[in-house]
């Protein structure tokens, strides 16, 4: 049988590090299977759903490399709710319910003060046809609930083994709203059988969902899903991951210059019994990819060690990968340049800031304007090669007895504004004898 798992995003928000890293492993589990990966767009909410949020999903997993062989958006299927709707219906697994929120509400708060579950009671189920009558007379329209029928689901979770879920604990669940509009729950049971799902990997905050919606697939059809269900990300602070925090959104990250191979390299490691670390690509990540290697506990997001490895990876390229990139930033950097450079750099962007160090005169920053007028009457004459830098300092040092910091920053401060950067040999290379006069004289 082949394995087919899906990635069901709501477009009502921007993807977070955690809604992709759902999709990563559901996209990992499929091709690590030779299966398939379903995209499924979960816009049943026509009034949170944006069009943008829907093209920004698809760029995201584009952008990243996580492709999929379907796609779907679930607006498209009201019919086919509404023909389940009906299957479910005829077999008494549905019935009415006229209660508004507010008494729903107060039902809860006297089940509360009494101490007692504070589930649904099913009154609606002993309702007469007059009552009935009387209901719709005065305007109300019904929501419709699911019949529960067992008191304990238990099911063999591939990430966390056997679970129990009581069922008595919980409120049959709403499957259409009075608008007419199928809620979550029913409609992904209803895709999910549609499309073949063989395995429903997800956060574990849908555990005691899964218990309903299987109860809900097996009086469909027969339940063929194997279902999974890891740790959530948290925030490093602790804090729940949110669509609205656009600081970890993926949108946000490829416009700070982020790697795709850096986040997919944090997000196939973190929470798992691996280390996190950069990977070579995604052919590493697919044949290194285990499902039982996913902790139970929650992995904390901490952007400075996502950072890190994007850093790693800027170092790790070669001039030819990232040729045309670098072109388009500046058409001056050559092999040369970047090998030189990239050492500094956390994220390939950066490189514009050196280009503008290198190639635009810039007047020297330093008090010490006597140690430099000597330096420049000791520079050295063109060609200059690896060994020029040394040959100079030498006879700086040889004149002024200075050495370590003393000898070398002024001169770096002087050359190009700064206390840090490339060795010194390699980047007045760069930059040449005529800018670097141009500079001290200035």
């Amino acid at each position: 049988m082949t394995t087919i798992t899906r990635f069901a995003p709501s477009p009502t928000g921007l993807l977070h590090l955690g809604n992709i890293r759902t999709a990563l492993i559901n996209w990992l589990y499929a091709k690590n299977s030779g299966g398939k990966f379903i995209l499924r767009i979960d816009d049943t909410d026509q009034e949170r759903s944006k069009d943008e949020y829907i093209s920004q999903i698809k760029n995201d997993l584009e952008w990243l490399g996580i492709d999929y062989d379907e796609t779907f958006n679930q607006s498209s299927r009201f019919e086919r709710y509404k023909e389940q709707f009906e299957k479910l219906k005829s077999d008494g697994r549905i019935y009415a319910c006229y209660e508004t929120p507010e008494e729903l509400e107060r039902k809860r708060k006297l089940q509360m003060a009494a101490g007692g579950k504070q589930v649904y009671d099913r009154s609606a189920l002993k309702l007469t046809e007059q009552q009935i009558k009387d209901y719709e007379n005065d305007g109300r329209k019904p929501h419709w609930r699911f019949l529960l029928h067992t008191e304990r689901m238990k099911w063999n979770d591939l990430l966390k083994g056997e679970i129990d879920i009581d069922l008595t604990s919980l409120s049959d669940p709403v499957l259409f709203r009075e608008d007419g509009v199928p809620l979550y729950t029913f409609s992904s049971a209803v895709d999910d059988v549609d499309y073949n799902i063989t395995n429903v990997i997800r956060g574990d905050d849908h555990t005691s969902n899964t218990a309903v919606q299987i109860e809900i697939i097996n009086a469909l059809d027969e339940n063929k899903i194997s279902f999974a269900h890891h740790a959530l990300l948290k925030a490093s602070t602790g804090d729940k991951l949110s669509k609205r925090d656009n600081v970890i959104s993926i949108d946000s990250f490829r416009k700070d210059n982020i790697e795709p191979i850096s986040i997919l390299s944090l997000l196939a490691t973190i929470g798992t019994s691996n280390s996190i670390e950069l990977k070579s690509g995604i052919k590493q990540i697919i044949d290194e990819f285990k499902l039982e290697t996913i902790s139970t506990s929650p992995g904390r997001i901490e952007i400075d060690v996502l950072k890190a490895l994007n850093k790693k990876q800027v170092q790790k390229f070669d001039y030819e990968e990232i040729q045309s990139r670098l072109t388009e930033i500046d058409e001056n950097v050559d092999k040369k340049f970047w090998d030189t450079i990239k050492g500094n750099l956390e994220t390939v962007e950066e490189i514009s800031s050196w280009t503008d160090i290198v190639f635009n005169s810039k007047p020297a920053m330093s008090d010490d304007k006597d140690y430099i007028k000597l330096a420049l009457e000791l520079m050295p004459e063109e060609p200059w090669d690896d060994d020029t830098w040394t040959t100079w300092t030498n006879a700086i040092k040889e004149k002024t007895g200075r050495k370590g910091k003393e000898l070398f920053l002024p001169l770096r401060v002087a050359f190009t504004g700064l206390t840090h950067g490339p060795e010194m040999k390699l980047l007045i290379q760069l930059i040449g004898r005529d800018k670097i006069v141009e500079r001290i004289q200035t």
